[in-house]
């Protein structure tokens, strides 16, 4: 179940997802069949229960990786969505090397962590049991660096054993540094500390690129994680454009029709 992602990372491969907040399987399915490599569950800021978020996984398909986002760096929210399926987890407003090692553990069953046992769905409800526990250290773990005390110790973060790959906040690192946009100096400058670490490190970054300019700006830092966007996004953008052609030809078409009277 862990899907194109970690291989796209092992080869060092630029990786596109989508966020995913909108409580629908329907969604799901239709940005997994689309093509995205990864979709990340958003259960921070979207409306997610965990019974809603296994229909949610359900519908997953052509082979894309399944990410969970959990409220907070904790392991019980860590191995419940575990044991639904999940492939990977971003943690968020990860400080410090203590809270990554928290993370990590977190994902790991004894004696290398502190997950508890019980993985229901993920081993296929009993069915692929000890597959499951062969391959469970597998789990893709990526922290969020959010904040500037994250920046400030961003080496000691990413050397934490058993990190797989950062992931870029770009609205509350900004916010963090006391502005509203990514595009001040202070935030610039974080930025391509982080970027320098992941160079450094060999620690693959990401960044979540809404945008033409920040995709552009993203991948001249080399970040390999790129989020295009998100489903609610999309939508709007694509309504946005019909509608403003739509109005656009009715503009044209009653223009004519009063010249021609």
């Amino acid at each position: 179940m862990l899907g194109k992602l970690p291989n796209q990372l092992k080869r060092g491969e630029v990786s596109l997802g989508s966020w995913v907040t909108i409580c629908n399987p329907e969604v799901v399915e239709m940005l997994s069949l689309l093509g995205f490599s990864w979709l990340l569950f958003d259960m921070e800021h979207a409306p997610y229960d965990f019974q809603l978020l296994e229909y949610m996984l359900m519908a997953v398909r052509n082979d894309a990786t399944p990410i969970i986002r959990v409220p907070f760096n904790d392991p019980v929210y860590v191995k419940r969505v575990l044991d639904l399926g999940a492939a990977g987890i971003l943690f968020p407003l990860i400080n410090n090397s203590q809270d990554a090692k928290l993370a990590v553990k977190s994902t790991r069953y004894p004696p290398n962590g502190i997950r508890g046992v019980g993985p229901r769905r993920a081993a296929f409800y009993g069915l692929k049991t000890r597959e499951y526990y062969e391959k469970a250290d597998e789990v893709i773990v990526i922290l969020q660096v959010e904040t500037r005390e994250a920046v400030e110790n961003i080496y000691d973060i990413l050397s934490v054993e058993g990190v797989n790959a950062f992931f870029v906040g770009p609205n509350d690192l900004s916010f963090s540094y006391g502005y509203r946009t990514w595009k001040e100096e202070p935030v610039i400058e974080a930025l391509e500390r982080v970027s320098q670490a992941s160079r450094d490190t060999n620690i693959p970054g990401g960044m979540y690129c809404p945008d033409d300019e920040s995709l552009k700006y993203a991948l001249s830092l080399g970040f390999k994680l790129i989020a295009l966007g998100s489903d609610y996004r999309f939508l709007v953008s694509g309504a946005r454009e019909r509608l403003e052609k739509a109005r656009g030809l009715l503009s044209l078409q009653t223009e004519g029709s009063k010249s021609g009277m």
